[in-house]
């Protein structure tokens, strides 16, 4: 379970020092996908296999299916981290989340979102205490 938020640097290389809180959650292999509004999902294996048997269809043709099996598998690399604890981020995946320099990284339980600091700041900017409200009575909270 992943949980809280953390401002960091990417380096040149596209080299990410992960959290300790996050570096134990993700095992020695995950995976790292396009996720929404410009960010990036960081998933352990387990729950990387969730998403990917609730995206098979039965239909070789559907096409709903085929689009988001396009969108999070076929932009989906294997990674692990280095020996000093850092995750390289792909080059593709970087310029899908217009990452530079300066990103969030964002536990929301079974998954770990990564966001360039300007679209976090711009999906923060968002969110206001009635839409909070409005979810939370629509999920039940």
């Amino acid at each position: 379970m992943f949980q809280g938020s953390f401002p960091y640097h990417i380096d040149d290389k596209g080299r990410l020092k992960m959290p300790a809180e996050f570096v134990h959650g993700l095992g020695s292999s995950f995976t790292i996908t396009r996720g929404q509004r410009g960010s990036l999902w960081i998933l352990p294996e387990a729950e990387w296999r969730v998403l990917v048997k609730k995206l098979e269809s039965e239909h070789l043709i559907d096409q709903r299916a085929l689009t988001l099996q396009r969108y999070f598998i076929g932009s989906a690399v294997t990674a692990s981290l280095d020996g000093q604890g850092r995750l390289t981020v792909p080059p593709v995946l970087r310029d899908y989340a217009g990452i530079q320099h300066e990103v969030m990284l964002v536990g929301i339980g079974p998954k770990i979102e990564l966001w360039s600091a300007a679209k976090w700041q711009e999906y923060e900017s968002q969110v206001s205490d009635e839409l909070i409200e409005e979810y939370a009575r629509s999920v039940g909270l």
